[in-house]
């Protein structure tokens, strides 16, 4: 009798520290083969942490925006997030800066890369910490250049030899495309821009000056707009809505090359295909660029529970989070100074991956940068990808009001 007491007894004390426990809500995007190390960090965190259960919500990259916005709008939303485009989020005040905390308990933010550190940053205040840099590469199906006679990418690509390739590589049945030579993605333009030598701002951080319609921005966007509209190599971004995304593409077979991230490593593991990574073209000139900075995690600055938020945040984004996603392969690192982190790291093509991670590359990254690719950038870009305009028309017609917006 008296052990049948204990055992209820113990079993509503666990019931009741289970209900006691305080809830976290933690979100971010990907595509399924993109959970399971985000899905492995909270089941072992709640493990550890009885207190403290942390409930997730992953939604894909297309509709992750137009949902967390809504509920920081409202003061609402999760706790802890997957984040970028830090700084504009930061000046709405719905970011917890990070500071004070890291200080008070020693968080070795010493072990990341600076400089992806900086783009996680507004007004000298760290309100995000990087989980990778969105390193680009160039991935190829061996297979289809075997088929068309065409020699593998190799650090000596330039643009023309990328164009090259695509051209011999893209296959059509009449005025039907049935593979691509290569495919884009509408958000990586910057990276050309900087391999011509061009600038879209004048301080990707301090703009005063918007500069993507000098020539050699002018000429970047006019390349990848030809490849699109003369040559046809690549979907337009538009048409990519209706046949499926870079990812889709590629593992499918219906395109040969794609400039894309190490996410997409666990995808393409089941490609029908024997592939390779190869690092990406240079410009005419030879200059080398790739993306400087990635996504992070940060605190809602409306949590009703930041303490515990940076209890779960200090395990998401430092080293035992860190080795999680570095084993899982779908990102270079941020906190790539850690040796068990950079040890964890060992994907196929790592050198490829470590390389590209070193070029230079920040992507425009200031409070009002979001406004102005929603309302003046995209659009004016969507008719240079349409064959509507030239990119030289389409730029010089928003400079003037990109530059009021600046000041």
């Amino acid at each position: 009798m008296k052990k049948a007491t204990l055992t209820i007894l113990a079993s509503l004390l666990l019931s009741s520290s289970a209900s006691a426990a305080t809830k976290l809500v933690f979100s971010f995007w990907g595509d399924p083969a993109e959970a399971p190390p985000f899905l492995e960090i909270v089941k072992n965190f709640n493990a550890a942490h009885p207190d403290i259960q942390v409930e997730y919500q992953q939604t894909p990259w297309s509709g992750y925006w137009t949902k967390l916005d809504a509920q920081l709008a409202a003061k609402a939303g999760p706790d802890v997030m997957f984040i970028t485009n830090v700084p504009t989020y930061a000046s709405r005040t719905q970011l917890e800066r990070l500071d004070s905390y890291i200080a008070k308990d020693k968080f070795p933010i010493a072990d990341y890369n600076p400089e992806f550190l900086a783009t996680h940053k507004y007004k000298g205040g760290l309100y995000s910490i990087p989980r990778d840099n969105d390193t680009m590469v160039l991935y190829y199906n061996k297979d289809a250049f075997d088929a068309a006679k065409v020699a593998y990418p190799t650090d000596k690509w330039k643009w023309a030899d990328l164009r090259a390739a695509a051209l011999k590589l893209t296959q059509r049945s009449g005025s039907r495309v049935s593979r691509y030579g290569l495919i884009l993605e509408n958000n990586k333009w910057p990276t050309f821009v900087y391999q011509n030598g061009g600038k879209v701002f004048d301080d990707p951080f301090n703009p005063t000056k918007f500069m993507l319609n000098d020539p050699k921005g002018v000429q970047a966007i006019q390349f990848l707009g030809d490849l699109i509209t003369k040559d046809k190599v690549a979907p337009a971004f538009q048409e990519m809505a209706q046949i499926g995304d870079s990812t889709q593409l590629f593992s499918s077979g219906q395109a040969a090359m794609v400039m894309t991230n190490a996410a997409r490593l666990t995808t393409f593991k089941s490609a029908p295909f024997k592939w390779a990574v190869a690092p990406l073209p240079t410009g005419p000139g030879g200059l080398r660029a790739n993306t400087v900075g990635g996504a992070g995690f940060g605190m809602n600055a409306n949590s009703q529970h930041k303490a515990e938020a940076w209890t779960f945040l200090q395990y998401l984004a430092g080293e035992q989070g860190q080795i999680i996603f570095a084993k899982a392969g779908g990102a270079v690192p941020a906190m790539n100074r850690d040796k068990a982190v950079a040890a964890a790291f060992n994907v196929p093509f790592k050198s490829v991956f470590l390389a590209e991670s070193d070029r230079q590359g920040v992507y425009p990254n200031f409070a009002g940068y979001v406004q102005i690719t929603n309302t003046m950038l995209n659009p004016a870009l969507d008719t240079v990808w349409n064959g509507e305009s030239t990119a030289k028309a389409a730029l010089d017609r928003i400079a003037p009001d990109v530059n009021k917006m600046l000041k």
